[in-house]
């Protein structure tokens, strides 16, 4: 049987604009999202918040490249967005593929030299009656940013991506699972299911350790339970424990720094925090 923990409150009423997506930059500072406000705030180890960027949209995932290039994905612009380092200028990176909107970038993080990010719109707009949306990466070339879809159009309600080593872990919100992609040849990809959830809405967020094990937020609604839940699998996809989050059901976000699991949770505008 799966071992259980509980989470432990670190912060209570950061916000209750919809807190989201915790996300470090190099130095390991904590950042979160605020959706409905479009800001993203930054979180000392005191506790201290500052507003470092307002999109002037609804985002809803952020993460640093190595350079300190902040990447958004905007559900408002429809597009992926880039903050240059230092609180500099916002700039748009895509926000069309063949001519065609985006439905609005869900979730983003960045590897070197490329940067994955799922499109899937705001929570319904995609799902088991519309499994149109896509998972893309960015890629860097000397000559440009070239757009490249990995899953076009056939996803129920992607919502987080993540990356270890040459695989790329896929939350499909609406299905309640997780799809692990690899490539082979190199540039051809494939997908499958690496775990099947059941309960709750489903799986809201991604993180990975250094084991490669995976932290699977899982969303469920108000209505529905008053507490949440992290579901840990290892690198195999076996499920070994489960983090209970007794704060809410709305979890919306999980991050790893340090040894340090961080949790996002809407409904009671909480960030928790697990020492792994």
């Amino acid at each position: 049987m799966a071992n259980v923990v509980k989470a432990n409150t670190w912060i209570t009423d950061v916000g209750v604009d919809e807190i989201c997506s915790p996300f470090f930059d190099a130095s390991g500072l904590l950042h979160v999202v605020m959706q409905n406000n479009g800001e993203i705030v930054s979180i000392t180890a005191q506790g201290a918040t500052r507003k470092i960027h307002c999109t002037d949209g609804q985002p809803s995932s952020g993460s640093f490249d190595t350079d300190g290039t902040m990447y958004l994905a905007d559900y408002a612009h429809g597009a992926v967005l880039l903050v240059e380092p230092g609180g500099g200028q916002q700039v748009q990176v895509c926000g069309v593929y063949e001519d065609k909107p985006l439905k609005g970038p869900s979730s983003i993080v960045c590897s070197p030299g490329v940067v994955y990010f799922t499109d899937s719109g705001a929570i319904g707009e995609t799902g088991l009656h519309s499994p149109t949306g896509s998972l893309f990466a960015i890629i860097s070339r000397p000559s440009g940013q070239i757009l490249k879809p990995i899953s076009l159009s056939n996803l129920a309600s992607p919502s987080a991506v993540v990356v270890f080593g040459k695989f790329i872990y896929v939350a499909e919100m609406m299905t309640n699972r997780i799809l692990r992609f690899f490539q082979q040849p190199e540039g051809v990809f494939h997908g499958s299911v690496f775990h099947q959830l059941s309960g709750g809405v489903g799986p809201s967020s991604l993180a990975v350790d250094e084991q490669g094990s995976l932290y699977v937020g899982i969303y469920e609604t108000k209505d529905a339970s008053t507490s949440g839940s992290v579901v840990v699998l290892s690198s195999a996809g076996k499920h070994v424990s489960t983090i209970v989050v007794p704060q809410g059901a709305e979890v919306s976000g999980v991050g790893i720094n340090a040894g340090v699991l961080y949790i996002t949770e809407k409904s009671s505008g909480s960030i928790m925090r697990v020492s792994l």
